[in-house]
């Protein structure tokens, strides 16, 4: 008897492990694409903070030095952030395509990896950056407005 339950256990476990669905190369890479299409209008709004980050030093408004060495690594920061996009865009092969589905799945999960790192910059030096504009009451970008911009 115990032999049966343990064989209907394992193989009910099998059977559920066998159910589990990996995704295909072609659903991380729709994925990855979409976190590329999202991070493409938040690079505006990078590249805008940066902007209006550069005018405050510039305008002379800096309220103290320690502000002035904030504001100036904020500045770097959105642009490493803006170049890792650029980077990463100019390295990412959209026509991959390997020997089998694994090597495919393999390139787009690693993909997918890169792109989370340079999304996770972004929403860091975007908070950042916003929180500073605030301060020297300078409204941060926001999407309406980009979308403005580009008509």
């Amino acid at each position: 008897m115990k032999k049966i339950i343990t064989i209907a256990f394992c193989l009910t476990v099998f059977l559920l492990g066998a159910c589990k669905t990996e995704p295909d190369a072609k659903a991380v890479k729709k994925e990855v694409l979409n976190i590329h299409d999202k991070l493409m209008i938040d690079g505006a709004r990078v590249v805008n903070n940066r902007i209006k980050l550069d005018a405050i030093l510039r305008s002379g408004q800096i309220k103290s030095v320690d502000d002035s060495a904030k504001i100036a690594d904020l500045v770097l920061s959105l642009n490493q952030a803006d170049e890792n996009m650029m980077d990463w865009m100019h390295a990412f092969k959209n026509d991959f395509n390997g020997k089998n589905e694994e090597e495919n799945l393999n390139y787009f999960k690693s993909e997918m990896v890169k792109i989370r790192a340079v999304e996770d910059d972004y929403i860091k030096v975007t908070r950042a950056s916003d929180s500073v504009l605030r301060i020297y009451n300078v409204k941060p970008s926001d999407k309406m407005e980009m979308m403005h911009h580009k008509r």
